[in-house]
């Protein structure tokens, strides 16, 4: 429930194509980043017709209300996170981008049993628990992925299906920062068609970049990155998939 005690800080998310947008956010509530920045270029250069949009995992709404904004789905939106501080922040946002909205508390597809959908966006978290034990983007937030950061993402890929329509598509990014391997060994148990659709590196923040633990988990195959220069380098990739 939105009330007095919910106190909201500004956060200005600045598109692809720079264009500015600013968001309501908790202090316990998922900052987005680069992925996805990402992930939602990458959904609005993929030429589809609109239609009725889950966003899984949504933290505070952004990719779900910036494709309502770019006319990219019809309403209403419909979103869910397991976070009751997300669903605040989704309900606060969409009011502020006058988007009609279905939002739900749950994890994964269970607040969704018996429904379908033309397009899910999995935005879940996707990297290893252990590095975002040592990173700043799950600060106060809950990251409950598995060792190798595949958990989450293969429960919804072997569950997708069950929620799309006949022509569905899903889009779900797969970070370095996991065995990504094993993802896109499970997308393409579940798809016919597994499609890469974008990719972009980002480099480590110092802070992470000189913990020794990245080293231990890519020495273990769990995780994996680049080194350039001296600089230590992860990707983001991102895959449409349907049948």
């Amino acid at each position: 429930m939105i009330n007095k005690k919910n106190i909201f800080y500004n956060h200005e998310f600045v598109c692809h194509d720079g264009k500015k947008f600013n968001f309501d956010i908790l202090k316990n509530t998922f900052v987005p980043t680069g992925t996805s920045n990402l992930l939602l270029k990458s959904i609005l250069n993929y030429k589809i017709k609109p239609g009725k949009t889950l966003d899984l995992g949504a933290g505070i709404g952004i990719i779900g209300l910036l494709l309502f904004k770019y006319n990219f789905i019809k309403e209403p939106l419909f979103l869910s996170d397991i976070s009751e501080e997300s669903l605040i922040c989704i309900k606060q946002n969409a009011k502020k981008f006058h988007c009609s909205i279905d939002a739900r508390l749950g994890s994964m597809f269970d607040p969704w049993q018996n429904e379908k959908f033309d397009l899910i966006i999995n935005d879940v978290s996707g990297i290893s628990e252990e590095v975002a034990k040592i990173s700043p983007w799950f600060k106060n937030v809950p990251c409950n992925s598995g060792e190798d950061g595949t958990k989450l993402t293969n429960i919804i890929l072997n569950r997708a299906k069950n929620f799309l329509n006949p022509t569905g598509l899903l889009f779900f990014p797969v970070i370095s920062l996991s065995k990504s391997e094993k993802i896109i060994f499970e997308a393409k148990k579940n798809f016919k068609n597994v499609i890469e659709i974008n990719t972009q590196e980002w480099p480590f923040p110092k802070d992470i970049a000189e913990n020794k633990k990245l080293s231990e988990l890519k020495k273990r195959k769990l995780i994996d990155y680049k080194e350039k220069f001296g600089i230590k380098i992860f990707s983001t990739t991102i895959y449409v998939a349907h049948n």
